[in-house]
């Protein structure tokens, strides 16, 4: 008999919890995600153990990711409320879509006006 083992070890994010009305830093009330992201090793693809656990916020409104200070992750899993200038800005995502400041509607960028608020760009 021959035993053929197939194992590895992978990244993998998960959102944990969605927090609704929260300002965000742009200054736009907003959904803001919690994602756990680390890193664990499977065997026959069943996890085995994890390692490496880190924590994000992203928010909807501008894309933006913060990390989360490893004091403050028990609080915000606990909590309903998030308290954003604890957080760390790491990313902002620049959109390959041009976006109305106004509506946040995807635009064309040739548009001169935002088709649907009648905002000038």
């Amino acid at each position: 008999m021959i035993f053929i083992g197939i194992f590895g070890i992978q990244d993998k994010q998960r959102v944990i919890r969605e927090y609704s009305n929260v300002v965000c830093k742009c200054g736009r009330l907003s959904r803001g995600e919690l994602i756990e992201h680390y890193t664990y090793f499977h065997l026959f693809f069943i996890p085995i153990f994890k390692w490496n656990k880190r924590y994000y916020m992203r928010f909807r409104c501008c894309n933006r990711i913060f990390r989360i200070p490893s004091d403050y992750v028990e609080e915000i899993k606990d909590s309903s409320d998030v308290d954003v200038n604890r957080l760390e800005e790491i990313r902002v995502y620049d959109d390959v879509e041009n976006r109305c400041p106004n509506c946040n509607g995807v635009l064309q960028r040739s548009f001169a006006y935002c088709p649907y608020c009648g905002q000038k760009l």
